[in-house]
């Protein structure tokens, strides 16, 4: 079995033969944008990108042949005063776009296919949590189930009658993996790049 990992640096990512030692595929970033968190759910991979003056950029490349998705800047996916934690189930991620907005896009193309506000007092925060193939958001208060095609939002009481919601502290439900619940939470700048293994999805042949 040959070593293999994927490096980024200013301008780029490349998932690399440590083996021959050769690139199998490099990955173009805007000019100026510099890799500090990669992440693969599996054949996706999602890299976080900034430049020094602060422009900030998500980018998904496939991972077996290094073919650029899409690519879009963070403030267009999301607010930045929450983390970017994606939840995925058939080939779309769900996440919060902001407190009280949940989203979904395609792993794909990149598409929104919604991103719904719903409501919430000002002191209840959820979170994303996939049972199954629902799409539900649990806080400490209550749990609410989302629609996958439209967005909307109703109860789920059945989760808050079988569980003490407010001695609830973490979660872990299908379609997340540990660089995505943990790295992209806690994004760390470092001082030019970054680099994945096989981390969420096998990223080694």
């Amino acid at each position: 079995m040959n070593k293999v990992a994927i490096f980024g640096k200013k301008g780029s990512i490349a998932k690399y033969d440590l083996t021959t030692n050769k690139p199998i595929w490099v990955g173009n970033l805007p000019s100026g944008h510099i890799p500090h968190i990669i992440g693969q759910y599996q054949n996706y991979v999602i890299v976080f990108s900034w430049t020094w003056f602060g422009s900030k950029m998500v980018h998904c490349f496939a991972e077996d042949t290094g073919k650029l998705l899409w690519s879009h800047y963070q403030e267009i996916i999301h607010s930045s005063m929450i983390p970017f934690v994606p939840h995925s189930i058939d080939n779309h991620m769900y996440y919060l776009a902001s407190s009280k907005e949940i989203a979904k896009m395609s792993w794909d193309t990149g598409r929104f296919i919604f991103r719904k506000r719903f409501k919430k007092s000002i002191f209840n925060q959820y979170s994303v949590l996939i049972i199954s193939d629902e799409i539900c958001l649990v806080s400490k208060k209550d749990a609410l189930m989302v629609d996958k095609n439209t967005g909307d939002v109703q109860p789920f009481p059945e989760l808050a009658e079988k569980l003490n919601l407010k001695d609830i502290s973490a979660t872990l439900g299908n379609g997340v993996s540990f660089m995505s619940s943990i790295s992209l939470a806690q994004p760390q700048a470092t001082d030019g790049g970054t680099y994945a293994g096989d981390a969420g999805g096998g990223g080694g042949e």
